[in-house]
């Protein structure tokens, strides 16, 4: 795996933009992408740059990409998703700054954390957004021929464990090296595997990942699954 370039901003609800930027984030690796010292003289994290520089801080729009591959990013806060932000691969950012479902406040600590992958990587990453204001991302490398579950980047668990009793409401997936392997979209199914709700992949060589509607009610035997043929 190379190291790779990666930038990116956050613009809050009243126009203000923290530049983000690396020019050696790790693929394969989730990696903290701190604020562009070659525009605000310091690397710091986007959640204390906020702080000390722009006060109270709400982003309402966000975009990170990479020079190869984007599969998620997100802003980690106290150990936990605050937000999940809109991705791009191959330095493109078609759409990028998109706009979150939910704005959010930042506060001093909040990082902005990104997954780049290698062209060839299969890893697949959903990053949904729920009525209540919470983010999550979920993720899954194919091998073969098979149903995947996606899980959450956190804890490994399935996004019935972990948004049970939410209603998502937007969201966005990154399909990895896989345009010629999907057999199906990503499905959210009820207990019984049926679905009750779709989000097609978007091809990270290409295009942008970015929210969209996309309804469900999570139960706890919710899962988030997709099929590949090879």
């Amino acid at each position: 795996m190379a190291d790779v370039d990666a930038y990116g901003q956050l613009i809050m609800t009243n126009g203000a933009c923290i530049p983000l930027a690396r020019t050696d984030l790790a693929e394969g690796t989730e990696e903290a992408i701190s604020t562009d010292q070659n525009f605000v003289g310091s690397e710091q994290n986007a959640g204390t740059y906020a702080t000390q520089t722009l006060g109270a801080a709400t982003v309402a729009f966000g975009g990170i990409c990479a020079e190869n591959d984007m599969t998620y990013a997100f802003v980690r806060s106290a150990g936990k998703i605050k937000l999940a932000l809109p991705v791009s691969g191959l330095s493109s950012g078609t759409g990028l700054p998109g706009r979150l479902p939910y704005a959010k406040q930042l506060v001093s600590g909040d990082q902005v954390i990104a997954m780049s992958n290698a062209t060839s990587d299969r890893e697949v990453g959903l990053s949904v957004a729920c009525s209540n204001g919470e983010y999550h991302v979920f993720s899954n490398t194919p091998s073969g021929a098979a149903e995947n579950e996606l899980v959450s980047v956190l804890t490994g668990l399935g996004i019935g464990e972990t948004l049970q009793g939410r209603t998502v409401t937007h969201a966005f997936a990154m399909g990895g090296n896989n345009s010629a392997n999907f057999s199906s979209p990503i499905y959210i199914v009820n207990g019984s595997g049926v679905p009750i709700a779709s989000v097609t992949a978007n091809d990270p060589a290409v295009d942008s990942g970015t929210f969209e509607v996309c309804r469900a009610q999570i139960a706890l035997n919710s899962r988030a699954v997709f099929r590949t043929d090879a």
